[in-house]
């Protein structure tokens, strides 16, 4: 709970009403009595043509641009220049009054999945607040930290972007101890003229400011010249080389010489993603004995290769993330299907990948060929895949409706088989399970 005089001086207003604010909202379908309502400007709608809905349902006040000549609706506004740099720096001054350590996690694969490892790791020896689900855009990643209580000791945030300059706006909002990157992939490589070096130029922006006193990078990613910018210490981790390394022990793992401890996964891609979280839980202060105690309660966030066995089939339900390297990790890492079945590719296209596109769906397609025995395929950038399953004379259907693909799942698909359904978080490809229920 806030007061709005409070955080009208924030942002340089003063008002002399002193309302209490209970709420934050960006999405008028959020707002809920004594919300505080940013009214901001998108690509497909503008926040100012629902002040009236958010006045109904009782929000106190509205933060709009200065340049809003409309109604009022009977809601206090405040009017500032931009209110994207009125939300970011309400969240920036309010996280700097917090006594709370941060640990910041990027990257183009395994970001939400690394925070909350870490979130489990840390969270067995202090107080531990986190950044929500996918909050690590320019305004969910502000709204996720105004919403936090004022109590943790240490904050993991997951820090993303889009385009260029996006990460370094986050950084200074909350600028952390100890920072993760993770690998870089092709992730909204359309918006860099310079592909992937771009991207790490951008990502390289966690560890720049001056509060950062250690970096763990992923020991790939170093091959980018932007990872070796900045003052502070860097460290490397991999499965097979860096500085510091997840040992396989037959049933058991151990990082470097550390004790051995047990995993409740075993998959490749997700096992670095918990490397990347045990390092950085060790650089805030955690012991390799303590990591180890808490390495088999880590859990997988949903939507992340999460396992569903549903009447006899094995479904992979990996449908929040799409990049290109996340597809070839998920297919390299498939479970065989039982004596008999077959293993099923519904996949959901691509976004973002600008010039690459159609090599990197042809790309997934040819390692599609050699582990999976059909694939439906959803969205219009997922067509160039259909002539590589053709060539390589496996059967493939491409869909414009999720509904009719799922009814075509469930003509297909028998026990013993083998489901992965993978597809960009915009898909939504994960509503397909609602005809296996």
């Amino acid at each position: 709970m806030y007061f709005l005089k409070n955080l009208a001086e924030l942002i340089d207003q003063h008002i002399s009403t002193n309302l209490t604010i209970t709420t934050f909202a960006y999405d008028s379908r959020l707002v809920t009595p004594g919300a505080l309502f940013f009214a901001l400007k998108g690509e497909k709608s503008d926040g100012h043509s629902f002040l009236k809905e958010v006045a109904a349902k009782g929000a106190a006040c509205a933060i709009v641009d200065q340049g809003y000549r409309g109604e009022t609706f009977g809601l206090v506004l405040l009017r500032v220049p931009k209110v994207l740099d009125a939300l970011q720096m309400i969240a920036r001054k309010i996280q700097e009054k917090r006594n709370c350590r941060v640990v910041a996690v990027t990257g183009s694969v395994g970001k939400t999945t690394t925070k909350e490892f870490l979130w489990s790791l840390l969270s067995s020896k202090w107080k531990v607040a986190k950044t929500p689900g996918n909050a690590n855009t320019q305004i969910t990643f502000p709204i996720s930290l105004i919403h936090e209580k004022d109590d943790a000791d240490i904050l993991v945030a997951e820090m993303g972007m889009s385009k260029p300059g996006e990460l370094a706006r986050l950084v200074t909002i909350a600028p952390p101890e100890v920072a993760v990157v993770t690998n870089i992939g092709h992730a909204h490589v359309g918006y860099f003229a310079d592909g992937k070096e771009g991207i790490a130029r951008e990502k390289a922006q966690i560890f720049a400011n001056p509060k950062t006193k250690i970096a763990f990078i992923h020991e790939e990613a170093m091959q980018y010249s932007a990872m070796h910018t900045g003052s502070c210490v860097k460290k490397t981790f991999g499965m097979t080389k860096g500085d510091f390394v997840l040992h396989s022990m037959g049933d058991e793992w151990k990082i470097n010489e550390g004790p051995h401890f047990t995993l409740p996964f075993t998959e490749k891609h997700i096992c670095v993603d918990f490397l990347a979280a045990a390092v950085a839980a060790h650089g805030m202060g955690m012991s390799w004995e303590e990591i180890a105690a808490a390495a088999p309660k880590v859990k997988m966030a949903p939507l992340r290769f999460e396992k569903i066995e549903h009447k006899g089939m094995l479904i992979i339900n990996d449908s929040y993330n799409a990049s290109y390297e996340s597809m070839q990790a998920a297919l390299t890492h498939l479970p065989k299907p039982r004596l008999g079945g077959k293993t099923i590719f519904v996949f959901g296209e691509m976004p973002q990948l600008g010039s690459f596109s159609q090599e990197a769906h042809q790309s997934v397609a040819k390692l599609a060929l050699t582990t999976v025995d059909h694939a439906l395929l959803f969205g219009k950038s997922s067509l160039p895949m259909l002539d590589v399953f053709s060539k390589g004379n496996k059967p493939a259907e491409y869909f414009s409706d999720l509904l009719k693909l799922q009814e075509t799942l469930l003509d297909l698909a028998r026990p013993g088989d083998v489901i992965l359904i993978k597809g960009a978080n915009i898909n939504k490809m994960w509503q397909i399970l609602d005809g296996f229920r």
